[in-house]
């Protein structure tokens, strides 16, 4: 009887095994073949993140820049605290960065910006010849709204799906121009024309008190004296190495400044910051060059 039993139960026991065994080659085959094509879509999906969301700026070359130079920022800066600020208390320096300044029509321009314990300065400083051109003075005492959040466009702006538009294209011209057809088409196809949003973190001072900007103002580009200013980190913090100053880019560390400085009855938002731009094709194409920027340009750098 005992023989019986073990003579019964040997083959089922081996064919238990065989199965097993089976399973488990087909689970770990099945499984080989889903990880290589989640790290292949996860592949994919990363660099399409990368170019098209995660970093700003995706096609410059930081080298056209004139702020990359050594120590032109740095003499600028020397310059313009010689300059504006005083030798009072009040003028104390508390931080100096080189941000993007965002204009009513959502034009990227690059400014200086010097911040005391009292003032903060916006200055256009000419980098190829080394003067100031122009500069803003804000009093902080007169601040009644600090805004900080994500950029972003009106849910009826036709800029979203015009950055996209742009940016298909610009990808299509500089993969032919490099032959690079392989790293284009990976890109799933028309991933790269897709709406693009400006993914940016900026920070916005206002002293309108709550007022509406007045018609004549909002809708003439040439307006001065706007009760409110925007900022955002400039291109070189985004493509600049680990190893370099980046704080002096950095947007965020002139809001924690300036949040430590203004008065309480300042309101401190953490809100998107809407820009109100609805086709801006004018903005579109002044920013994607850079106009706004002081760069080499061919034989012409401005």
């Amino acid at each position: 009887m005992d023989d019986t039993f073990l003579q019964d139960e040997g083959p089922n026991f081996d064919r238990v095994t065989l199965e097993i065994k089976h399973e488990s080659n087909e689970f770990l085959n099945s499984q080989n073949l889903k990880d290589k094509k989640n790290s292949i879509d996860s592949t994919s999906k990363g660099a399409s993140a990368i170019k098209v969301v995660s970093i700003p700026y995706t096609r410059i070359d930081c080298h056209t820049f004139f702020s990359s130079r050594n120590e032109v920022v740095e003499r600028a800066l020397a310059d313009c605290q010689r300059d504006l600020l005083s030798c009072s208390e009040e003028d104390e320096l508390i931080g100096t960065w080189l941000l993007t300044e965002i204009s009513l029509w959502d034009t990227e321009k690059e400014r200086l910006i010097l911040l005391t314990k009292t003032v903060l300065y916006s200055v256009k400083y000419d980098l190829i010849s080394l003067k100031i051109l122009e500069y803003d003075r804000v009093c902080l005492s007169e601040v009644d709204t600090l805004i900080a959040g994500e950029l972003i466009y009106p849910a009826t702006s036709l800029l979203p799906r015009l950055n996209g538009l742009a940016e298909g294209v610009s990808s299509l011209i500089h993969s032919a121009v490099h032959q690079e057809w392989s790293s284009f088409t990976s890109l799933s196809g028309t991933t790269e024309f897709e709406p693009r949003s400006r993914n940016m973190f900026g920070m916005r001072l206002m002293w309108n008190k709550g007022q509406p900007l007045s018609m004549d103002k909002k809708w003439n580009p040439f307006a001065k004296n706007i009760p409110w200013c925007t900022f955002t980190s400039h291109p070189l913090y985004f493509h600049t190495g680990p190893d370099s100053n980046k704080t002096k880019y950095d947007v965020r560390a002139l809001h924690s400044a300036l949040s430590d400085l203004l008065s309480e009855h300042c309101h401190k938002l953490e809100n998107p910051i809407i820009i109100e731009n609805y086709i801006g094709i004018g903005s579109l194409m002044h920013n994607r060059i850079g106009l706004g920027f002081f760069k080499i340009r061919g034989k012409i750098s401005f």
